[in-house]
């Protein structure tokens, strides 16, 4: 329900004249700009910790950090205890998957083509509301948004 509000809401607004960021065609509830190429994971861990914003928060804000693959073992302990050490509880890990339609090969970042069977039917997949879903099932709205989501490379 409120997925869809954060686009309604947002036509709603720009239609009736109301100021409304000229970069996304959405409301987001982060308390970043998700589509900002200059914050990093480490401010976005940082904005939700203890000393910013986590003792106002009561778990519905998580801190979305969206990585263009996985990282290594040692790479998530370093954020792990980055996050404990800033005091950010609620966090996620957020990273592209792709399916293959015709053999149904899975891989962990975004592919065109299937390495196995050389098919180029493809189903990207992403996070929304806390979900790993197919992005061709979203809204024609958030599709449009996923579009100009950061995914950090630079860890």
């Amino acid at each position: 329900m409120a997925e869809s509000a954060s686009i309604k809401l947002y036509n709603r607004d720009k239609k009736d004249g109301y100021w409304v960021p000229k970069d996304t065609n959405l409301y987001a509830s982060y308390i970043f700009k998700p589509n900002d190429v200059n914050t990093s994971v480490l401010d976005k861990l940082t904005m939700h910790g203890s000393k910013f914003s986590a003792e106002s928060m009561d778990g519905g804000s998580a801190c979305h950090l969206n990585l263009e693959e996985h990282l290594t073992e040692k790479q998530y302990e370093k954020l792990l205890n980055f996050a404990a050490k800033v005091g950010c509880k609620y966090f996620t890990f957020n990273i592209p998957n792709s399916e293959c339609e015709d053999c149904g090969f899975i891989t962990k970042h975004p592919i065109k083509q299937c390495p196995k069977c050389g098919s180029k039917h493809i189903s990207l997949w992403d996070r929304i509301i806390g979900y790993l879903t197919k992005i061709s099932n979203w809204s024609a709205g958030r599709r449009q948004e996923q579009q100009t989501r950061v995914y950090h490379d630079n860890i």
